[in-house]
């Protein structure tokens, strides 16, 4: 500016600056705006959205759609660590037992209603089981279950150890633990799945279920099973660096495609401006990084497969049998074929029950493929028994969820195991898997091939491998539910699809999951021993999930989270949606 104007008089200098920054000032924000804001994107989606309430439970690249609209207390950064969201601040204790945490302020739900501590406490006590359990000492159990089942889910086991929670101020509360926990952020996280929901979502099942309200950048506008659609939240309360508001999209169209190839397809044609693939889509991967101006981005390997002996039921029951499926299964073959592609391969063959970036990461006692030791293992159980091994397990109708399950049997074959495949949707399946408590089901697969454990902590894993989160030493919350005791302690075993009944297994656990002290390295490192010694878990590989977009798609990879610091670009989520916009 001062090269191309120049004035003798100061006073007119100045006068002209503050005109001229009167006048710009309004027009750098919308300059921005303009470059950035409006449009659409369809996306492919490898998992498919039932509801947009607690349960079922949102899984993989379906969770992305869930965590466009509802938002939590944290995010999570690149490194791992987690930053406050909606929470402005969070304070432990000294002895981990109390956790004191404040809201920001200002932020509204998608109905008009306040975020405060009202609908905080609201959130936890639903989430926690104790939301049912008012009204039901009011309405009675049917009355409960009609009017607040939907709260009820598998989420309830997570937070078994939240004993009390209790406002401080309007946007302030704490929360007491029955044992100190010194993750319990992470808790609260749950891998991106703890939501907090507007009261309305609470206290009405079918707009949970069809049209949930959040505080998140989008809302819902359609819901199916095929396709979900979501339009921008005009009050959402952030905005980016420049002040522009945020999202950026108008409109975001998720298309539910199963089949890896066909998500290939659409980022060819055009049809998807970006798509999600999952473990074991290695060859689909790259085929999508070889679309003309596609980005392809790949997530850390922190998605450990695990199929679950069901230690119930025979055969698994019985150790030799888990033993001789662990020794016959070839994980390294199973990991080339499927998670490798023309020597690029996703994730990492697995050498420990979880990835090498997880606190747990163990590989003492660890097994490995050995067909000798495979068929003495089986000759054992048949000795065991009287029965020649055989058992069954299911897999999804995706053509690589075929191919892999045939090669695990052709696996256990050579072994002289009889393995046979049940081809089911994977609704279907978690739903078997996981059954509501109020069903009186429990899981009937003898072998559940899944991935549940997630992240670098223990807060997505160490849940799995206990046999009822409220059993834990200290924790009084059952005795305190009367009647519905037998209910709640259903759903303490609902995240138990192993079914896992040992003592000794649960007393590692639980001294790991609420060490607080310097020890805690060392009693996670015996928890991995004696679960990989007795074969608890069939370990699959640590998986990366791949996201690609077009080259129009931008700013997965430059948001900030509020509290500064950036995301991950990409998780088995998906990406951070609001901060996504079309280059113009």
């Amino acid at each position: 500016m001062k090269n191309l104007f120049t004035f003798k008089k100061r006073s007119v200098a100045i006068a002209l600056a503050v005109t001229l920054v009167a006048s710009l000032s309004p027009l750098a924000p919308t300059n921005a705006a303009a470059k950035k804001s409006g449009g659409e994107l369809t996306v492919g989606v490898f998992n498919s959205l039932l509801s947009s309430c607690y349960s079922p439970n949102a899984s993989n690249s379906a969770l992305g759609i869930m965590r466009s609209v509802y938002e939590g207390l944290f995010e999570q950064r690149r490194d791992g660590t987690l930053s406050p969201n909606l929470a402005e601040s969070v304070t432990p204790s000294s002895d981990y037992k109390t956790w004191n945490f404040k809201l920001r302020s200002g932020i509204k739900f998608h109905d008009g209603t306040p975020l405060d501590v009202t609908a905080l406490i609201t959130n936890i006590e639903a989430s926690r089981g104790t939301y049912f359990a008012s009204v039901a000492a009011k309405a009675g159990l049917a009355g409960a279950l009609g009017a607040a089942g939907h709260t009820l889910s598998s989420g309830i086991p997570f937070v078994a150890n939240i004993k009390a929670v209790t406002p401080t101020g309007p946007l302030s509360a704490a929360i007491s633990l029955w044992n100190g926990q010194k993750d319990f952020d992470e808790t609260l996280f749950a891998s991106g799945r703890q939501f907090v929901r507007a009261i309305s979502d609470i206290q009405n099942p079918t707009q949970c279920a069809t049209a949930g309200k959040g505080t998140g950048p989008f809302m819902f506008q359609k819901l199916t099973p095929t396709q979900v659609v979501l339009v921008r939240n005009p009050n959402y309360w952030r905005k980016d660096a420049d002040g522009v508001q945020l999202p950026y999209l108008d409109k975001i169209t998720f298309n539910y495609v199963n089949n890896a190839s066909q998500r290939v397809k659409g980022l060819k044609s055009g049809t998807l401006d970006a798509a999600g693939f999952g473990g074991g889509e290695a060859k689909q991967v790259f085929a999508a990084k070889s679309v003309k101006g596609a980005t392809l981005l790949l997530s850390p390997a922190d998605y450990y497969g695990w199929s679950m002996f069901n230690h119930a039921i025979e055969p698994f029951n019985n150790v030799n049998a888990r033993k001789a499926v662990s020794y016959a299964y070839d994980a390294n073959r199973l990991f080339k074929q499927f998670n490798c592609y023309k020597g690029t391969c996703l994730g990492e063959a697995p050498t420990s029950i979880v990835g090498k970036n997880n606190i747990m990461y163990n590989k003492k006692s660890f097994i490995t493929y050995d067909l000798a030791k495979a068929k003495a293992a089986a000759a054992a159980y048949k000795k065991d028994t009287g029965k020649a091994l055989t058992f069954s397990f299911p897999a999804d109708t995706s053509a690589d969820s075929q191919a892999a399950a045939k090669v695990f049997k052709q696996m256990m074959k050579a072994a002289g195991i009889t393995a046979n495949i049940s081809t089911e949707d994977t609704a279907t399946i978690t739903a078997k898997a996981f059954p509501s408590p109020t069903s009186g089901k429990v899981n009937p697969y003898q072998l559940y091939p899944t991935t549940l454990a997630e992240g670098t902590g223990t807060a997505f894993t160490l849940p799995f491998l206990q046999s009822n989160g409220f059993s834990v030493p200290g924790n009084q919350f059952l005795g305190a539910m009367g009647a519905l005791a037998p209910l709640f302690g259903g759903f303490g075993r609902v995240i138990n699809p192993a079914r896992f009944s040992d003592k000794t297994q649960d007393a590692l656990v639980w001294a790991a999951q609420y060490d607080t002290t310097a020890t805690r390295k060392a009693n996670l490192m015996k928890l991995t021993e004696y679960l990989q010694s007795n074969a608890s878990v069939l370990a699959g590989s640590a998986t990366q999930v791949g996201w690609a977009f077009n080259a129009k798609v931008k700013g997965y990879e430059k948001f900030q989270l509020a509290a500064g610091g950036s995301p991950k670009p990409v998780s088995n989520a998906g990406t951070q949606w609001v901060g996504v916009y079309i280059e113009k």
